[in-house]
């Protein structure tokens, strides 16, 4: 494995592991930007349905990181990036939406955006640009 990538299972497994104290998984993020789509765009069954199957992926959050550190450890660069863009992508655009949310309702304090959670989520974007295939 080279020294890269080991720096970069390291760091995917801290952002997890950070994600996973935080309790920052992106399910809470998905379940207020549906209730936001459904109430303010449109609500039917499909859009229910996507909604289902996002929460699903958003409910991985650190423990996807922490799988996407532990391939890359072995070798497994590609897989391991993706898994980590699954696991830290939605919470990613939950943390973005939010922001932009609290924005809109004039409640936006920079203090509530830096926490454990939003730390994690820049380390598992770290690993991701840190890894490289062999």
């Amino acid at each position: 494995m080279s020294l890269k990538n080991s720096k970069a299972m390291v760091v995917a497994i801290i952002a997890g592991i950070l994600l996973l104290i935080s309790g920052m998984n992106g399910l809470a993020t998905m379940e207020t930007i549906k209730d936001f789509v459904t109430e303010h765009v449109m609500d039917n069954e499909i859009i229910q349905l996507v909604f289902v199957i996002l929460i699903l992926i958003a409910s991985l959050g650190g423990i996807a990181v922490i799988a996407g550190g532990v391939l890359i450890g072995k070798k497994r660069v590609i897989p391991g990036r993706l898994i980590i863009a699954i696991g830290a992508g939605l919470g990613l655009i939950g943390l973005i939406f939010s922001i932009a949310v609290a924005i809109v309702e004039g409640s936006f304090t920079i203090t509530s955006f830096f926490t454990i959670g939003a730390v994690g989520l820049i380390l598992s974007i770290v690993a991701r640009m840190i890894a490289k295939k062999q």
